[in-house]
């Protein structure tokens, strides 16, 4: 199954080479991305998913010094319109101070083209806090004071973060200052990038948290970078991209042996529909894929590769281990663990 970069800005991540000075940093890569929820997600009424605080430390491209962020989504909105800014946080707790003393209230934000609502409004006689952004969801005013405490929890760890960012030696925890209590985290580290032709292949240790389809939470990730409709890079990751290279070895097999061949992948439902050709005129594999019904209509996305290319992704891919071993046994800088 074909899974797509939860942010475009994840595509942007390449290999992960030490910079001059690299080794008096406490965290010696220089493109990761790595994010903690702080807490539980905080109950909505009903039993439905409400707010989650989660605090983020990352370096990329863009931002070689690196940076943190603290971030509120409510997870019962659907999907990409979860976050809540400052300003969406103060509604939310304006709203709480307002419900919680029995009065009325109401506050319209605007982003974009999106609209949030958030009310004190009577609920079968109890007043509740509405939250309406196309969904609408209620909570309990007394959420307000849990956010409050999960706020703070999350202040400490972004503090602590900002130290590991800069520091040369950890630092000590202070009351002010300190990893976030939780019990799993996302992250992205990438571990190198190949420049194809028509198409870039990206390698990067990911740890989702929870197991996908039995894999250990560690796990190397294979993905490509394509210029979608439209002129803008995308891109696309998941086991199918691993099936897709295999090909492309014995592709290369082939034309070392000056031999046909072409593979189709099945038509199962099981992955993304691609092809692998020898090309014996330019010594190279050819493969063509199509991005799925996630990019809407799309033509196959067409590239090549050569033997040198082959055998730097296999490079890089081979780096994986060493790097799940550096986080795994340094878990502790980031989260701990109830």
């Amino acid at each position: 199954m074909k899974t797509t970069a939860l942010f475009f800005l994840f595509a942007l991540l390449s290999a992960a080479v030490s910079a001059p000075g690299a080794e008096k940093r406490l965290i010696p890569f220089d493109e990761f991305y790595l994010s903690v929820p702080v807490e539980d997600v905080t109950a909505a009424a009903g039993g439905a998913k409400g707010l989650q605080v989660s605090v983020t430390i990352n370096r990329g491209v863009q931002d070689p010094l690196g940076g943190t962020k603290i971030e509120v989504r409510c997870q019962a909105l659907h999907f990409p319109d979860r976050s809540m800014d400052e300003e969406d946080v103060a509604a939310f707790l304006e709203a709480c101070g307002a419900a919680s003393h029995g009065e009325d209230f109401r506050k319209e934000l605007r982003r974009g083209i999106n609209k949030t609502v958030y009310e004190s409004v009577l609920v079968d006689g109890l007043r509740r806090v509405r939250l309406q952004r196309g969904d609408k969801v209620l909570f309990a005013p007394q959420e307000a004071a849990r956010l409050k405490v999960t706020l703070a929890q999350a202040a400490a760890a972004e503090a602590w973060y900002r130290e590991l960012l800069t520091a040369s030696a950890l630092p000590e925890k202070t009351a002010g200052a300190h990893p976030p209590k939780a019990t799993n985290f996302f992250l992205i580290s990438k571990l190198g990038g190949v420049r194809a032709e028509g198409l870039d292949y990206e390698v990067s240790l990911r740890h989702h948290g929870f197991n996908i389809r039995n894999a250990p939470p560690y796990h190397v990730e294979h993905g490509l970078q394509f210029i979608r409709l439209g002129g803008n890079w995308s891109s696309t990751s998941g086991e199918w991209v691993k099936r897709l290279l295999e090909q492309v070895a014995l592709a290369l097999q082939a034309v070392g042996k000056k031999e046909a061949f072409a593979y189709v992948s099945p038509q199962d439902g099981e992955g993304d529909n691609f092809s692998v050709k020898a090309n014996l005129e330019t010594q190279k594999a050819d493969v063509s894929f199509e991005p799925g019904r996630f990019f809407g209509k799309h033509s196959p996305v067409q590239g090549s590769f050569g033997v040198a290319q082959l055998a730097e992704i296999r490079e890089i891919a081979a780096q994986g281990p060493a790097r799940a071993k550096w986080f795994a046994e340094h878990e502790g800088w980031f989260l701990e663990r109830p």
